[in-house]
């Protein structure tokens, strides 16, 4: 593995971490029972948005993003899935199941909007960096 890859697939494991735990907490934080559900998209997608802004700041290629995304959510939703009070123990392949059949459209909004921030960030970041212009700095 060259370490060029290598650098790639820890920015990448990160921010699924990252993406993961931010996820985890959203979906169990106590202000959120005094939120309606379209205060609560509204806001997620802002968060969503600002991710992915953030996350641009690493250059991941946007396959990447989206990968990271997905499995972001997916862990932290099945974290909070297998975490919940429940009568019966459930396996991590039951909270999996159940997390993806009742938040699948979340997870696809939010993955949408993860990867529109980074695009967006990423481009502003490119309209930002200096470039050097042939015969510019020529005297």
């Amino acid at each position: 593995m060259s370490p060029r890859s290598r650098s790639a697939l820890v920015k990448t494991s990160v921010v699924a971490l990252l993406i993961a735990v931010l996820y985890r907490y959203w979906l169990v934080t106590p202000v959120l029972q005094y939120l309606s559900i379209g205060k609560w998209y509204l806001v997620a997608i802002a968060v969503a948005a600002a991710t992915g802004c953030v996350m641009s700041l690493l250059r991941l290629p946007t396959p990447a993003l989206v990968c990271a995304s997905v499995a972001g959510l997916l862990l932290g939703g099945t974290w909070v899935a297998s975490q919940a009070p429940s009568d019966v123990p459930i396996s991590v392949s039951g909270a999996f199941g159940s997390h993806l059949e009742s938040f699948w459209r979340q997870i696809i909004i939010m993955t949408f909007t993860i990867t529109v921030g980074g695009i967006c960030g990423a481009r502003f970041l490119r309209d930002r960096s200096p470039r050097v212009r042939h015969g510019v700095l020529k005297r």
